[in-house]
């Protein structure tokens, strides 16, 4: 699987793990989305960092991107869970 990807589904799964739960609890939107969002922003950033002064790798901005994409992704899903309700 292409690296990108397997960021893209760190970004995912973090972000159900993490805001999911807090919407489905409380069923307020903001708290899902903010808790999707900020797991994925946290997440890409420590990975980066990790890579970058532990491995001694660059920081790689589409790895982050991609692993946030994978976040909003979710976000997106509370929100027609939000609004498709009826």
């Amino acid at each position: 699987m292409n690296d990108k990807k397997l960021h893209l589904l760190a970004g995912v799964i973090i972000a159900v793990a993490v805001g999911l739960p807090p919407y489905l609890e409380s069923l307020n939107l903001f708290a899902g989305l903010w808790s999707a969002i900020t797991s994925g922003i946290i997440a890409a950033s420590m990975k980066e960092y990790f890579d970058y002064h532990i491995n001694g790798n660059r920081w790689d901005w589409w790895d982050w991107g991609c692993t946030v994409i994978g976040a909003i992704l979710v976000a997106l899903f509370i929100v027609g869970l939000h609004f498709g309700k009826g």
